[in-house]
């Protein structure tokens, strides 16, 4: 098993965070599961696959499964995705930063919401076709990452003149583990929230509102790894919710399943958040 990231270039830097490159031969892992649960975590992705194709599916674990193209984009998700591994699966995922898929495509990312599998031939055409073939064939991570850079360079957009709210908010998002006074924001960027709501659902494909829970999860998640042993009450608190109740329904509505169920002792649940390659579940106690 083989995971490189590898941090954007200078031109593309304020849209990328960064490239993922994954070789993974499943025939040799000794674990048995290759179905992974995707957790949304308000991030587009780009997945260029030079290896085999994985499956698919938004019903569950269990349901048939559709296979991949080479070259496809997730759109945002507001509810999770399952993915079945097997072969050997080599690609570059690009992780895109909440707004900066728009420098690259010229429609709005609202209609690509929940849809997991976006043929970017239909959007760029046969200049994509020949792209995982050159990535198979570089003799090293580097240049595949060279590779695609360049591809992307050319395709870059005018800068849009309102991106800087768009920027301001989400850092203000982070800041705040998802938490934010509208009010206040309102005054500070001189445009109503119903202005700024538009302004997101076409650049981002989300809400503010919906990319602060997206945040708020996904800091559980970054506890959990620092402490695995920590509870849900103290989780939820963590996290920035009054009470655990909110959280774990915030958790399910975007996870699809309990906090406690995804993290019991006995789950053989395996998954994929905050833009981290594989993450295994740890257990969570009850109290």
């Amino acid at each position: 098993m083989n995971v490189q990231l590898f941090q954007p270039g200078e031109l593309l830097s304020p849209y990328i965070e960064n490239y993922m490159l994954v070789d993974i031969d499943w025939r040799n892992m000794s674990s048995p599961a290759t179905v992974w649960r995707l957790i949304p975590f308000g991030q587009i992705s780009m997945l260029f696959l030079y290896g085999d194709a994985h499956g698919y599916n938004v019903t569950g674990a269990a349901a048939p499964m559709e296979n991949t193209s080479n070259a496809f984009m997730v759109g945002q998700l507001t509810r999770p995705l399952w993915l079945k591994f097997s072969g050997r699966t080599q690609l570059i995922k690009i992780q895109f930063k909440p707004a900066g898929i728009r420098r690259l495509l010229p429609f709005n990312m609202n209609e690509c919401t929940d849809v997991p599998c976006i043929d970017l031939e239909t959007i760029w055409g046969a200049a994509v076709r020949a792209l995982p073939e050159q990535l198979h064939s570089a003799k090293e991570n580097k240049q595949r990452v060279l590779l695609l850079e360049h591809f992307l360079e050319k395709r870059l957009l005018p800068a849009h003149e309102q991106a800087a709210y768009i920027e301001y908010t989400i850092r203000k998002l982070e800041s705040g583990r998802g938490n934010i006074n509208i009010t206040g924001l309102e005054t500070k960027l001189g445009i109503t929230g119903r202005h700024l709501e538009r302004l997101f659902k076409a650049r981002v494909g989300l809400t503010p509102k919906e990319i602060g829970k997206m945040i708020r999860l996904n800091y559980a998640f970054t506890c959990l790894e620092k402490n695995p042993g920590m509870s849900l009450t103290s989780l939820s608190h963590e996290s920035g919710y009054y009470d655990q109740a909110h959280f774990s329904r915030d958790f399910k509505k975007i996870a699809g399943i309990s906090p406690s169920r995804l993290f019991a002792a006995n789950s053989s649940e395996l998954f994929v958040t905050h833009g981290k390659c594989f993450m295994k579940n740890t257990f969570l106690q009850s109290a």
